[in-house]
């Protein structure tokens, strides 16, 4: 009875629909709706500020919105101010925008009652995370964040604070978590760490009244075995929401999680798991989605084998003996359940920003139980790609005949596009899992620096699974690729939740410039794209990963690792290589002068017509 190949083309239909806002650029009037925007914005009526707003609408990325007000020079607690209304205008749209979808799901009786109930329960209760998203903000972030940033020098010096004075949460070993549920509070001289449940209560109370209306309700609808698993999941789910024992809280999200890994529905809810926001506490964020399974050709067990064969390869050739880490690896890989998704409905802190792709949980005590799932939203990404305009930025940094040969790829090769992104990013996801056993975060987090080389580990991973299984005639495409995203992921040099992202490019950027794919000379960027330098960066990539391995299994310090790469400098990191760190500077400074502003040589709209 559930049609849920249909939904997902109403999911589709939709999304297309608002990617339309993007032809708004093309026009001189922008509509009442974009005018109130605008008057929002505080900015001037120009073609960059119009991108600014519907990349925060559209796309929901904030930091095109930021990078506006500081090159208006706001002050900093106006860019706060403006960013929480904002927000508050992008949840206004998209909750109307999820319940005119489910709506509509139900008026065409595309779901069986149980899946209807659940899709609008999970909105009600997203009403609710929308709310809590705004307080979780404002104390963890803008508050509690920058006071620790104001009182230590570094992140290192914090860290050992808090851990010296017991601000952390405990697993049921009792031992330090490497996140948490909860918020700092400060009487005086003195600090707290609060659980979620008892600081937030009203928001909490709230959850738990929808929690209890949808569960009420699915029990009554619930036959199969995966309408049961909902069942006990939300249940489990929560009661992890509303535990207010400190030393119960970490137990009942492992809980919720495990109940969460015996859901094997095309129909997937995603829950808090993710702490990129918050580099003191790691404090969980607010996120809150349903993803829905998309059509795709992808052969999952082909790749999952050529996965583990590259982990075995790598693992005997470093000759570092640790068997159950090699035991736990090749388990998770699997039990990893993978799904080629969309998303369908999204709140909290996922009203700021979507994943690509994304592989959890991250707590490896649920991992060895149950394994992982990996999501990665394949169309939706090629989707959003195809409708964004060209940058100003490009061309000016990059040469025509390296943008067309990405521009052809993805308007007229969409397999060839659409295999890179399986090697990237959903190699990617299964490079996450290499070499990580069950105490490596917490060891090789001690100053705080562990998500900075991870997420290099993770993309490195995934071209290691490629170099070690080349397809010809992926091998330019995938070379291309790495060179344009680790250039682009410069623009987030100062944006504090994607930080890892910015420092993984910093070290993809080194080894370009080391094996002399890359050169900077007076203000140009020359690019060696040819099979040539594409071996040789294969080559000190495959020997950098192998370093890494090692750190990995013995669970050094990564604050080590990235410094080899990286160092922070006028609160920033910068490469350690010179010639690397030149162009760095030279990027984001022309970022923050073009970084919004649009290609108006008409190839754009060439590339969009040609593919009509």
């Amino acid at each position: 009875m559930n049609n849920f190949k249909e939904v997902i083309k109403i999911v589709k239909k939709r999304k297309e629909n608002i990617n339309l806002f993007y032809k708004l650029l093309d026009l001189e009037e922008w509509g009442e709706y974009f005018e109130n925007l605008l008057q929002l914005s505080e900015l001037k009526k120009e073609k960059s500020t119009l991108l600014a707003i519907l990349r925060r609408l559209v796309d929901l990325k904030e930091e095109n919105l930021v990078q506006e007000w500081k090159k208006n020079n706001f002050k900093k607690e106006k860019i706060t101010e403006l960013k929480h209304k904002f927000y508050f205008e992008v949840k206004k749209f998209y909750e109307l925008e999820h319940q005119n979808l489910i709506d509509e799901i139900a008026n065409k009786k595309l779901l069986n009652e149980f899946y209807q109930n659940l899709i609008q329960g999970v909105h009600n209760i997203g009403l609710v995370i929308n709310d809590f998203e705004i307080s979780w903000t404002k104390e963890i972030i803008e508050k509690n964040n920058q006071i620790l940033a104001s009182q230590f020098s570094n992140l290192d010096d914090a860290i050992n604070f808090l851990q010296k004075n017991g601000l952390y949460q405990t697993t049921p070993q009792g031992e330090i978590c490497e996140r948490s549920y909860g918020v700092l509070v400060r009487i005086g001289n003195l600090w707290k760490f609060v659980p979620y449940a008892r600081f937030f209560e009203n928001e909490t109370l709230k959850l738990e009244f929808a929690f209890d209306e949808m569960i009420e309700k699915l029990k009554i609808f619930a036959k199969d075995q995966d309408e049961m698993a909902y069942v006990k999941y939300f249940e489990k789910l929560k009661n992890a929401f509303c535990e207010k024992d400190e030393n119960k809280i970490i137990g009942s999200w492992q809980e919720a999680e495990l109940a969460w890994m015996g859901v094997k529905s095309p129909l997937q809810v995603g829950h808090p798991l993710e702490y990129y926001e918050d580099h003191y506490t790691h404090a969980v964020a607010l996120e809150w989605d349903i993803r829905l399974e998309d059509e795709s050709d992808f052969d999952v067990l082909d790749f999952s084998h050529k996965i583990k064969q590259s982990f075995i390869r790598v693992y005997e050739d470093i000759g570092i003996e640790d068997k159950q880490l090699k035991e736990e690896v090749l388990s998770n890989i699997d039990k990893t359940q993978l799904y080629i998704c969309s998303p369908m409905i999204f709140y909290g802190a996922e009203l700021k920003g979507l994943f690509s792709a994304q592989v959890v949980p991250n707590d490896e005590f649920v991992s060895n139980i149950a394994g992982k799932k990996i999501f990665a939203f394949l169309n939706f990404v090629y989707e959003n790609a195809l409708s964004q305009p060209f940058m100003k930025i490009a061309s000016e940094v990059f040469d025509k005949e390296f943008l067309s040969y990405g521009r052809e790829i993805l308007f007229f090769q969409e397999k060839t596009w659409k295999s890179v992104y399986k090697i990237s990013t959903i190699g990617h996801e299964f490079g996450h899992i290499f070499f990580i056993a069950n105490d490596t975060e917490k060891k090789m987090n001690k100053s705080g620096f562990f998500k900075n080389i991870e997420e290099y580990k993770a993309t490195s991973g995934g071209l290691i699974n490629f170099f070690f299984n080349e397809q010809e005639n992926l091998k330019m495409p995938v070379f291309h690729d790495v060179i344009k995203r680790a250039i682009s992921l410069i623009a987030w040099q100062k944006v504090d939740e994607v930080q890892p992202y910015y420092t993984e490019g910093l070290m993809h950027l080194a080894l370009l410039f080391e094996s002399g794919v890359l050169s900077f000379k007076n203000n140009h960027l020359k690019i060696n794209f040819s099979l040539e330098f594409y071996e040789k960066f294969k080559s000190i990539t495959i020997d950098v990963y192998y370093e890494l391995a090692k750190y990995y299994i013995l669970k050094l310090d990564a604050k080590e690792f990235l410094n080899y790469f990286c160092k922070i400098e006028d609160g920033v990191f910068l490469p350690v290589l010179e010639e690397c760190k030149k162009f760095v500077r030279f990027y984001y400074s022309l970022y923050e002068k073009i970084g919004n502003e649009i290609d108006d040589s008409g190839e754009f709209e060439y590339y969009k017509s040609q593919k009509k």
